[in-house]
């Protein structure tokens, strides 16, 4: 018992997230849509650059509408790409909401 105390003990506190960093949620609700808005683009079949301009405004519409700035983004991004352990929580929520979507057939 006393061993199962200590290595718990080890784990430490829970990491806090910066305020000037997105909380997990709000990560998870936009890669949702930014997935889902890549998967649009992708079965168009454009051309490289009528594709990457369509992406473009979609993300554009994505951070308008979700009231966040791809500054705030890209730093957020960053920020859980380098803790794979939040990442992958994040990733997680994505997936399975995505697939979710996908069964009952509204990946809109």
């Amino acid at each position: 018992m006393v061993l199962l105390l200590a290595i718990a003990s080890c784990k430490g506190p829970a990491e806090e997230i910066p305020e000037d960093i997105l909380p997990k949620e709000k990560m998870v609700q936009i890669l949702i849509r930014i997935h889902i808005a890549e998967a649009a683009v992708g079965v168009k079949n454009l051309p490289s650059d009528s594709a990457s301009k369509l992406y473009k405004s979609y993300q554009n519409e994505i951070f308008k509408e979700e009231a966040v700035g791809d500054s705030a983004y890209a730093k957020s991004y960053s920020y859980y790409v380098v803790r794979p352990e939040l990442m992958d929580k994040i990733y997680g929520a994505v997936v399975d909401s995505l697939s979710l979507r996908e069964a009952r057939g509204k990946l809109n």
